[in-house]
């Protein structure tokens, strides 16, 4: 009975020890240092002296984090989230409750080398997403574009042939590596293993310029030795002209790095062209109707070459040099074509024929500077030189007749130098940037044809901007305030105008949804080309003509988004409207027996986009399928015509990857643009494709329109006066086949290198061009 009477008094004792233990807690919670937005996901884990793991937890969506039931003792709390510092702190005798309040983590270039991505892997920020990939993407893709293929972010769009990046709206997207706008090219010799996040910038502010979109890939540096990698691509079926070529290698010593990169794409290929079209002349109208009477070739070889210098001293400062050459050679141009044109009765035999070159050298040089308080100063300077030649024969042959021919040609000299300068530093509890930006460019295009002309053209446009960071609540916004003044001068005729540019992003989570809305003021001016004081002819009843009276344009924009996210399924809703105050637009006159095809400042253009995107990931990282109907209406309003155009489509996508094999199918409708009184329809395409992939080499087997007899291209001009339907098309696509084989050869630690966070170009050549 005695043994009984101490067995209970020691088990009591243990019980009320035991509920002791149970109700002490470790709590937090974890944000982003900069921004202040809750780290939703991070990993939280409790280890004791021998780096056992007592336990753990994932914070939720409000950063929060809580352990509870630790055993008395000594343990070290460690947390953890993918492109951010980790951090870890003592805690000594866990017997009672533990608050360590907010724990504010920075985000760096270099995170966890094995890191499995915990919870959600898109973490929403006040300005951006952050899309971790996972060690699966990273080991199916072979360089940053296809790694973007398999994210399948909602807003982007990535041409499975030609690797082209836009948003879900065709515009052209900004891309950056590390904090530096860069190219495809370079995006293309980024190591998929390097990459720690993909920082998707939806709503980008005054910062970004007049950036639609902006992707900032944000990879790890070599600590020495270097690398090669190659990436090529051709067609085996129907024929052997499609190719894409890339080669690539990096060598890094001490606090330099070298790297040099080639990338060449070229085509030789057959297209066929058909045109209707209709010229209401005062007193007649005349019916064009342009059948195939042989197939074009369509030829072209583009080559970009780059070598690029970096010095870093350690976390003061950064110097980056590069030099960069851009080359466009086509002899055989997409508009060409061999046709029948049918009027009435009469028949006749078109060719048309049109050849350019093009060379873009430049040279780059950055300078980043990092102060006290982290403070920071980016300096980038661009000189650019373009030099084009453009040559076009056109002729129509009636039956035993003698020819209508005509000939032009165009020759143009191009030099431009960027200047931007950078400041960003803390302020309160937010983060204030400020900048400066000048570009300064000079032309002289020389035009040859019935009468030779010159065209000589000063430019230059000055910008600058403040925005502030920070957040309520759970309210983030960004305030921004800038200006442009834009100036043009062409022969005694100059031109000055000035922007207001106010910008403000706001960003709302509420538990699992997250809601987005950016409005902006801004201005753009008008294309050298349109400028130009000049008049090409296009046929034997069209010519072009520029207009040097034209003035820059003021336009608003604003947009609103939500999200869901959950385990299996993510839900993304997106629209857009937009405004363009006096927009520069074509329209067409009669005058003196042609129709003259000019640019005017017409009345207003209005826009609206919607979309809805549904990712499901039914498997783990095994399968992901991504679906996106989309909606666009437009309204374009000219000083003599008025037009509305409406499109529907889908893009979807499945993605397949287990071990070393990858397997993707694409599908995109087209996608209509009207603009003026031209409606682009762009190229409806399906993709599939199949690989297998090891640590130093990939091979990858590729069918494009595998269920498509035609592949084609429209545009179709609603002119009152002269309305016309164009039509391309080509089965040598139809279906293509293709191969991929690529290698990755890696030496040597890896180099902390500095980040880069400004770059500017300039490719523009503007000459006004006769084709149609």
């Amino acid at each position: 009975m005695k043994n009984m009477k101490v067995f209970l008094t020691i088990m009591s004792m243990l019980l009320v020890q035991t509920a002791a233990m149970a109700n002490n807690r470790i709590s937090g919670v974890l944000v982003d240092d900069s921004d202040s937005s809750p780290l939703v996901g991070a990993t939280v884990v409790l280890t004791d002296g021998s780096d056992r793991q007592v336990m753990g937890t994932t914070t939720d969506t409000e950063g929060r984090f809580e352990l509870k039931g630790a055993p008395e003792g000594d343990y070290l709390l460690q947390c953890m989230y993918v492109g951010y510092d980790g951090f870890s702190v003592l805690i000594k005798q866990a017997d009672k409750d533990v608050d360590l309040g907010e724990i504010r983590m920075k985000q760096v270039a270099e995170a966890l080398d094995e890191a499995a991505v915990i919870g959600d892997a898109v973490v929403q920020k006040i300005d951006r997403q952050l899309v971790m990939p996972t060690m699966q993407q990273k080991k199916s893709a072979t360089n940053g574009v296809s790694l973007l293929q398999y994210l399948q972010i909602p807003d982007i769009s990535v041409n499975a042939i030609e690797k082209n990046i836009t948003n879900s709206y065709g515009e052209s997207v900004q891309l950056r590596i590390n904090g530096v706008e860069t190219t495809q090219a370079e995006v293309m010799a980024i190591r998929p293993e390097d990459v720690i996040r993909v920082e998707y910038h939806q709503q980008p502010g005054l910062r970004y310029g007049n950036a639609a979109a902006v992707l900032d890939y944000i990879v790890r540096k070599r600590e020495s030795g270097g690398n090669v990698s190659t990436d090529l691509t051709n067609s085996f079926y129907p024929s052997l002209g499609f190719g894409n070529y890339h080669v690539s290698g990096k060598y890094h010593h001490g606090k330099s790095s070298f790297s040099a990169l080639v990338q060449w794409s070229r085509r030789d290929l057959e297209w066929n062209r058909e045109n209707e079209e209709i010229f209401n002349f005062p007193d007649k109208t005349i019916v064009n109707r342009e059948t195939v009477a042989a197939p074009n070739r369509v030829k072209y070889d583009y080559i970009t070459t780059s070598v690029n210098y970096n010095w870093t001293n350690g976390e003061k400062s950064m110097l980056n040099i590069a030099l960069n050459n851009n080359t466009k050679d086509i002899p055989h141009s997409f508009t060409d074509r061999n046709s029948i044109l049918h009027q009435g009765d009469m028949v006749y035999e078109v060719k048309d024929r049109e050849q350019s070159v093009t060379h873009i050298p430049s040279l780059d040089v950055y300078y980043q500077l990092n102060l006290n308080d982290d403070q920071h100063l980016y300096f980038d300077v661009v000189g650019t030189y373009l030099k084009s030649e453009n040559q076009r024969t056109y002729s129509m042959t009636e039956l035993g007749q003698i020819p209508v021919e005509i000939f032009s040609k165009a020759e143009g000299d191009k030099y431009s130098i960027i200047g931007e300068a950078i400041y960003e530093r803390p302020l309160w509890k937010g983060e204030l940037t400020t900048g400066i930006k000048h570009n300064q460019a000079t032309m002289n295009n020389v035009y040859q044809n019935d009468i030779s002309s010159k065209v000589s053209m000063n430019t230059s446009e000055s910008s600058l901007f403040a925005e502030y960071q920070s957040k309520i609540g759970k309210l983030n916004y960004t305030l921004g305030v800038g200006a442009i003044r834009t100036y043009y001068k062409q022969g005694d005729y100059t031109q000055e105008k000035y922007f207001f540019r106010p910008t403000l992003n706001m960003s709302y989570q509420l538990n699992k949804f997250y809601f987005r809305y950016s409005a902006s003021m801004s201005g753009y001016a008008p294309s050298l080309s349109q400028l130009s004081d000049v008049e090409q002819p296009m046929d034997a009843w069209q010519v072009r003509r520029g207009n040097p009276n034209l003035k820059s344009t003021a336009y608003f924009t604003n947009r609103l988004s939500g999200s869901y996210r959950a385990k299996w399924i993510n839900i993304d809703l997106s629209a857009r409207y937009s405004y363009d105050d006096k927009p520069i637009m074509e329209e067409t006159i009669f005058e003196n027996g042609r129709f003259v095809r000019t640019f005017d400042n017409q009345k207003e253009f209005h826009r609206l986009n919607a979309q809805a995107n549904i990712q499901i990931k039914p498997y783990k990282d095994y399968i992901s399928i991504s679906l996106t109907p989309f909606f666009n209406h437009y309204v374009s309003l000219g000083n003599a015509y008025s037009h509305t155009h409406n499109n529907f489509g889908f893009r979807g996508s499945i993605v397949g990857m287990y071990k070393n094999w990858v397997f993707m199918a694409e599908m995109n409708t087209s996608n209509h643009e009207l603009w003026g009184e031209t409606i682009n329809k762009g190229e409806a395409i399906h993709t599939i494709a199949a690989g297998y992939n090891r640590e130093k080499w990939a091979l990858q087997m590729m069918v494009m329109n595998p269920f498509s007899k035609n592949y084609n291209q429209g545009v179709v001009n609603l002119s009152e006066l002269a309305p016309s339907n164009q039509l391309a098309f080509s089965r040598d696509l139809c279906p293509m086949f293709m191969i991929n084989v690529s290698f990755n050869i890696l030496t040597g630690k890896q180099k902390q290198t500095k980040s880069l966070r400004i770059e500017n170009s300039d490719t523009e050549s503007g000459i006004l061009s006769g084709t149609k």
